[in-house]
């Protein structure tokens, strides 16, 4: 199948295709795209089903098993304008996966419930997901896009390797739900003693507000340094993630 070959900036796949770079244009069209030469590779071998579209620049070559993606050769004047990393690498454009609703008050294995509105930090505990073999990871209302360009880009290529489901806002949560989660806090119990349950939910509060002090919750603590600055939520609940995992997974 030739490639379809578009230079104006005024083409409506061009412009359709340029929306994606932000989250209102990623739920509009339910479809996302992927950069970098390791990460198209890796979906392209593993999520195939996925992919609808392989955008190309001038004197790009990628060989697809499958037949049924389009191939779209842009302009290097609008290939540039989606190659926002600088990848100089075929884009991929992917179908978003469907996400079911949170049915469920009891976990299984560890569930993240997540309220990150920083598309980069969302990123960098998907990545850490996939990593420590979350169960499942549950969207609040306040999160950012798994699908965000930033999001994908931090996950490190990780993004279709997690389960999700789409939750409440945080301060929504049912009380039958929250008897089974757990949160990082400053003042909670020393992780490095804590006892894993096998299941359980780990809330991962919004950035600079963290987790409402009046929710009723069990939270654990990451000790440092005393001199030294609290943790962001990405590295924390990274830290948190990988000690379930040693306890409870390996073990």
């Amino acid at each position: 199948m030739s490639p379809k070959s578009i230079s104006s900036l005024q083409n409506p796949i061009f412009s359709e295709y340029k929306k994606l770079l932000s989250s209102k244009g990623i739920h509009r069209q339910n479809r996302f795209l992927i950069w970098g030469e390791k990460f198209v590779n890796e979906v392209l071998a593993e999520n195939p089903e996925t992919v609808e579209a392989l955008i190309l620049g001038p004197g790009h070559k990628l060989n697809l098993a499958a037949k049924s993606i389009d191939r779209i050769e842009l302009s290097n004047e609008l290939f540039s304008e989606l190659d926002i990393f600088g990848t100089r690498f075929p884009i991929l454009v992917c179908k978003v996966p469907t996400i079911l609703k949170l049915q469920h008050h009891e976990p299984k294995g560890l569930e993240l419930l997540v309220a990150v509105s920083e598309p980069s930090n969302l990123g960098t505990i998907i990545r850490s997901c996939a990593s420590f073999e979350v169960s499942k990871v549950i969207l609040l209302k306040e999160s950012a896009s798994p699908f965000h360009p930033r999001a994908v880009r931090a996950s490190a290529g990780n993004v279709l390797k997690v389960n999700y489901e789409i939750g409440p806002s945080i301060l929504e949560l049912s009380p039958e739900l929250l008897k089974n989660t757990l949160a990082l806090d400053m003042n909670g119990e020393n992780l490095a003693q804590f006892k894993w349950p096998k299941n359980s939910f780990l809330l991962v509060g919004e950035e600079g507000r963290g987790i409402p002090k009046e929710m009723k919750i069990k939270r654990i603590q990451i000790p440092s340094a005393a001199n030294v600055e609290s943790l962001n939520a990405a590295t924390a609940i990274s830290i948190a993630m990988y000690s379930y995992y040693v306890r409870r997974v390996l073990n």
